[in-house]
C-alpha cells in the first residue's frame, strides 16, 4: 500500500549538511512555506549528546572522528578498483543520518578562495553573492579561530623559510601561504555541533520524514512523452518496508541535496542521464542528459607522519593546528599534532583489509569476511594494548603529521547505478591519479614535507619519518612514487556530478524540466581548493536565497 501526501511547497531530499543549510535558510526567508525534508538515517548527535559519556563519545570528540568511517552513520560504500593506484578499493565515506557528513567530518571550516567563485562561478554566484551565505552560516554556526600550539608554530616557520609567505591572518577567506591560525566549526568546547538544529532544520514548519528516496516522481508520467517533464514528489520506502509518495502542491518543486554521491545516483533511478546506461538498466528515459554522474572529483591525501623528541603544551580538539597552501602546486599541508595517532594507528591496521574489491561471488564474500575479521581482530588488539598502555600512547603522541593534499586534481572519475534497485550501492571511480599531473603534484608535495622537517625551528625537534617511502636512495623517484600510490587516501570532498553549466542553470534548476532543483556538492562547476563542508553548506543557503527571490 502506498499512502499519498500532498501538502508541501518544496520537498528537500537529503538532510545533510547542504540540505540543512537550505531548509533553515528557507525558513528564515520563507517563515510561511511548508518543506519537507527527507532523511534515511539517523539523529546520531542528539542521541550521543543523551549518553552517559557525552564529552568522550565518539560522534561528539572530533579527535575520534576517523572511528566514525564505516560505522553505522557511514553509508559503506566503496570504490570501484582503481588500477592506477594497485586496484585497490577504498572505502568511500558517505555520511547517513541528519547533518550529514558534518557529522563525522574534523569540523575544518573553511570558504574557500573568493577567486574560485569569481572565476567559475555564474553571475549571481560570484564572491559578493556567496559572502552574503556564508555570513549567515558563520552567523549560525559560530566558527572559532583556534591558535597552532609550539609544535605546529614551528612548521609554519620552518615554512616561512623555505620563502613561503605569512596568509591573511583572520580572513575569513582563505590565502596562499602559511597559517597558524585555524577556523573550525565545533563548539567552543571542542565536541561536534549539531549542523541540522544550528541551522534551524528543525523548525516546526520542516517536516522532518524518515525513509530511503526511490526516486523523483512526475506529472502525468503514464501519459504521453512530454516536452517538459515536470517534478512533483518523491515515491519513498519507510523502514517497515511500505512506501510513501509525497507530493508537493501546484507551483512547488523538488529540491536534491543528497550530495555528489547520491543525487546523481537518485537522478539516474528517476531517469535522468545518460539515455544509454539507462536503457540497459531498463529505466525509462525522462530526460537524456549525459552529464549525470560524470565530473566526479575528489582531494587526494598523503599522510607523512615523523616522531618528534618534544610534545606540544596543548593538543586541538582535531589534532589539526595549522596549514600551509602551495598556491603554485595547489597543494594543501595540514600539520597536525600527535593527539589523534593513537586513534589512528588500529584503523590504519584495518585499512588494507578494506581496500578489496566489491564482492562479486559467494566465494569472495566468505574469503574477504575472513581477511576482515582477520584484520578487524588485529585492529582491537592493537587498540586494547594502546588503551592499557600509558607509555605506549605517549610515545604514540611523540608524533607530527603532515597530510599532503592535491587540492586541484587533473583526474576526473564518474557515479552510475549499477541496477534499479534503489538499495544498491553505486559504481563510484573517482579515478584517483588516474592522470599523470596529479601524481607528480603530490610527489612534489611530498619532496616538500622533505624539506620542512630539515628546516629550523622544526628540524632541532626531529627524530625520524615513520612513514615508508620506499626509496633505495635519495633520488629514487620511482619507488617513491610507487610508495604513494600504495598508501594515498581519499580526502571524502567529492565535488561536480551535477554541476551548474552540464546539467543546471544558474538558478540550480535542472535543465529541460521543471519543478526540479539540485543543491549541494555535485552542483559545483570548480573543485574548492580546501575542505569543501563549507562550500557545500552555502551552495544550500544559495539556492533558498534564489528561491526567495523568484518569489518576490
Amino acid at each position: 500500500m502506498t499512502l499519498q501526501v500532498q501538502d508541501y511547497d518544496y520537498i528537500v531530499i537529503g538532510a545533510g549538511s547542504s540540505g540543512c543549510a537550505l531548509a533553515g535558510r528557507l525558513m528564515d526567508l520563507l517563515p510561511d512555506v511548508r518543506i519537507a525534508l527527507i532523511e534515511s538515517g539517523d539523529d546520531h548527535l542528539s542521541k550521543a549528546a543523551a549518553s552517559n559519556d557525552p564529552v568522550n563519545h565518539e560522534f561528539l570528540a572530533p579527535t575520534k572522528t576517523m572511528l566514525l568511517w564505516n560505522g553505522k552513520a557511514d553509508r559503506g560504500y566503496k570504490t570501484i578498483p582503481q588500477k592506477q593506484l594497485n586496484s585497490r578499493a577504498f572505502p568511500f565515506t558517505r555520511a547517513s543520518g541528519l547533518g550529514g557528513c558534518s557529522a563525522i567530518n574534523y569540523m575544518i571550516w573553511m570558504r574557500g578562495f573568493r577567486s574560485d567563485w569569481d572565476e567559475n562561478m555564474p553571475e549571481g554566484w560570484k564572491g559578493d553573492d556567496i559572502e552574503t551565505e556564508f555570513q549567515w552560516l558563520e552567523g549560525k554556526i559560530d566558527p572559532f579561530l583556534y591558535e597552532s600550539n609550539t609544535l605546529c608554530k614551528r612548521a609554519t616557520e620552518a615554512a616561512r623559510s623555505l620563502g613561503y609567505k605569512t596568509a591573511v591572518e583572520k580572513s575569513k577567506w582563505s590565502s596562499p601561504g602559511t597559517n597558524d591560525l585555524m577556523r573550525f566549526s565545533m563548539t567552543k568546547e571542542g565536541l561536534r555541533r549539531d549542523i541540522y538544529r544550528s541551522l534551524g532544520a528543525d523548525n516546526d514548519r520542516i517536516t522532518l520524514v524518515r525513509g530511503v528516496a526511490e526516486r523523483v516522481i512526475f506529472r502525468d508520467e503514464g501519459g504521453d512523452e512530454q516536452d517538459t517533464p515536470c517534478a512533483c514528489g518523491v515515491k519513498l520506502r519507510l523502514k517497515d518496508g511500505t512506501t510513501k509518495d509525497l507530493f508537493v502542491k501546484d507551483g512547488g518543486e523538488v529540491i536534491l541535496s543528497c550530495g555528489a554521491i547520491d543525487t546523481p545516483k537518485l537522478l539516474q533511478l528517476s531517469g535522468i542521464g545518460s539515455s544509454k546506461l539507462l536503457n540497459d538498466l531498463d529505466v525509462k528515459v525522462i530526460k537524456d542528459n549525459p552529464f549525470v554522474g560524470e565530473g566526479l572529483k575528489d582531494h587526494v591525501m598523503y599522510p607523512m607522519a615523523y616522531g618528534i623528541n618534544e610534545l606540544p603544551e596543548k593538543v586541538s580538539p582535531n589534532g589539526i593546528n595549522s596549514s600551509l597552501h602551495d598556491d603554485s602546486l595547489n597543494v594543501q599541508f595540514l600539520f597536525n599534532d600527535g593527539v589523534t595517532v593513537p586513534i589512528m594507528i588500529p584503523i590504519a591496521i584495518k585499512q588494507p583489509f578494506l581496500e578489496k574489491a566489491p564482492v562479486e561471488t559467494l566465494c569472495q564474500g566468505i574469503r574477504d569476511g575472513m581477511v576482515l575479521w582477520y584484520g578487524t581482530l588485529l585492529s582491537k588488539i592493537v587498540g586494547v594494548l594502546i588503551a592499557c598502555s600509558p607509555l605506549v600512547r605517549t610515545k604514540m603522541q611523540s608524533t607530527f603529521t603532515v597530510l599532503v593534499n592535491v587540492m586541484k586534481p587533473v583526474s576526473v572519475g564518474s557515479i552510475r547505478i549499477r541496477s534499479r534497485d534503489p538499495l544498491d550501492d553505486p559504481l563510484i571511480d573517482p579515478a584517483f591519479l588516474r592522470e599523470d599531473a596529479d601524481v607528480q603534484t603530490l610527489l612534489k608535495g611530498v619532496q616538500i614535507v622533505r624539506k620542512l622537517v630539515k628546516a629550523p625551528p622544526l628540524a632541532d625537534i626531529m627524530e625520524k619519518e615513520l612513514t615508508p617511502d620506499g626509496r633505495k636512495h635519495d633520488d629514487d623517484i620511482e619507488s617513491e612514487i610507487e610508495q604513494i600510490k600504495k598508501t594515498c587516501l581519499p580526502y571524502h570532498h567529492s565535488t561536480g556530478t551535477c554541476s551548474i553549466g552540464n546539467c543546471l542553470d544558474g538558478q540550480l534548476r535542472f535543465k529541460g524540466i521543471n519543478c526540479l532543483r539540485v543543491a549541494d556538492a555535485s552542483s559545483l562547476p570548480f573543485h574548492p581548493r580546501v575542505p569543501t563542508n563549507a562550500s557545500s553548506m552555502a551552495v544550500g543557503a544559495r539556492c533558498a536565497s534564489l528561491i526567495s527571490e523568484s518569489r518576490n
